[in-house]
């Protein structure tokens, strides 16, 4: 990242590529640039995917809630499946 007038670098070193990336990032914003790095280019990506997404469920006439819908309570017992085991007389 360079910065000041002269042109100066300053150069780190991250543990992780992600870290890299959400450094880089962030300086860049407070220097007041452009967020440039690939894990916000794929961030960005998937965020456009579910917004046009999102549209084209409206084009359909597909009500979207505002809020999400409430919890049902738990089932009074958890015997779900059916047991294969026993046979059948």
């Amino acid at each position: 990242i360079t910065y000041d007038v002269e042109e100066c670098s300053l150069n780190f070193i991250a543990p992780s590529r992600t870290d890299f990336c959400l450094w880089t990032d962030g300086l860049s914003v407070l220097l007041g640039r452009d967020m440039s790095s690939e894990s916000m280019r794929s961030e960005l990506e998937i965020l456009l995917s579910m917004e046009i997404k999102l549209r084209l469920l409206d084009l359909e006439n597909v009500a979207i809630p505002d809020s999400a819908p409430a919890v049902p309570k738990p089932p009074s017992n958890y015997n779900f499946c059916y047991d294969f085991s026993q046979t059948e007389q």
